[in-house]
């Protein structure tokens, strides 16, 4: 099933629910490393103590705090450092998002942590399986108290286009009073053109309007009467880079000038090192 959801800024994004089965596949792998984690921390802990000193009521205790530590602090911890990744949904490339899309938080891992130990491992997963194959997102009793679902996260490269100047914006961006730009919103309108083609057409065009206008409060006079706001950015950003760098080579002389003006002892003080 395919979602819509908003992100900040403003752009609407499709992602896909993960399946009941390919988040079986990512509960198997975790519950690998939870089997993992009961048997080598008892066999350690033996190992530092001695079988000897290992009362009945110490063993039990001890049981108690590797059984909560592996099924409970560790999986809520590790999804909420990782904004819903565990080892399974890492390696099959799935993520807990909130209904809303955003990233889930401490109690939205805790919830499912406290559920999923009973769903999960104490009902070996049966009450999952049957509760996610009757909802269109798959959710399982722990996502529906908590607020979340599974999606599929696609990894893909990250792509940058260079920057470029639309021919016909030239003659305007020459003469054009380009103030320095907000860092926060060059970096997204420099991300915004390297993911352009990712997003769905309506969707960029949104964006790329809602970006033109923060950067035409920086810019005078405005770009000639029509201009594609994504060209308008494309323009902004190239020249704004290319009068960085200019600004940069004229400084260099007096940097270099200074930078050997350092080495020079006044007063013909002998250098030490020669």
């Amino acid at each position: 099933m395919a979602d819509e959801i908003l992100t900040g800024e403003g752009v609407a994004l499709q992602v896909s629910a993960a399946s009941v089965l390919i988040r079986a596949g990512a509960w198997l792998i975790d519950a690998l490393v939870v089997g993992v984690v009961l048997v080598v921390a008892p066999l350690s802990i033996i190992g530092v103590l001695g079988v000897d000193r290992l009362d009945p009521a110490l063993a039990t205790a001890l049981l108690f705090v590797i059984v909560f530590f592996a099924f409970m602090v560790v999986p809520v911890t590790v999804e909420t450092l990782t904004h819903g990744r565990s080892l399974g949904k890492y390696a099959l490339g799935l993520q807990v998002i909130r209904d809303d899309g955003g990233p889930v938080r401490l109690r939205h891992s805790a919830v499912r942590g406290l559920v999923g130990f009973f769903e999960l491992w104490a009902l070996t997963g049966g009450l999952a399986f049957m509760v996610a194959m009757f909802n269109d997102r798959g959710k399982r009793v722990g996502d529906f108290l908590a607020g979340t679902y599974v999606i599929r996260v696609k990894t893909r490269p990250r792509a940058f286009t260079g920057l470029w100047l639309p021919p016909q914006l030239a003659g305007w961006v020459g003469v054009a009073d380009i103030r320095p730009l907000p860092a926060g919103l060059a970096l997204r309108a420099r991300q915004f053109l390297g993911r352009a083609r990712q997003f769905p057409p309506f969707a960029r065009y949104r964006l790329a309007l809602r970006l033109a206008a923060q950067l035409e409060r920086h810019v005078a006079p405005a770009p000639p009467w029509g201009t594609h706001p994504e060209e308008f950015i494309a323009a902004v950003l190239y020249e704004r880079r290319r009068r960085d760098q200019v600004a940069f080579d004229r400084r260099q002389p007096r940097l270099q000038a200074q930078l050997a003006g350092i080495d020079v002892l006044p007063y013909a003080v002998p250098d030490p090192e020669n």
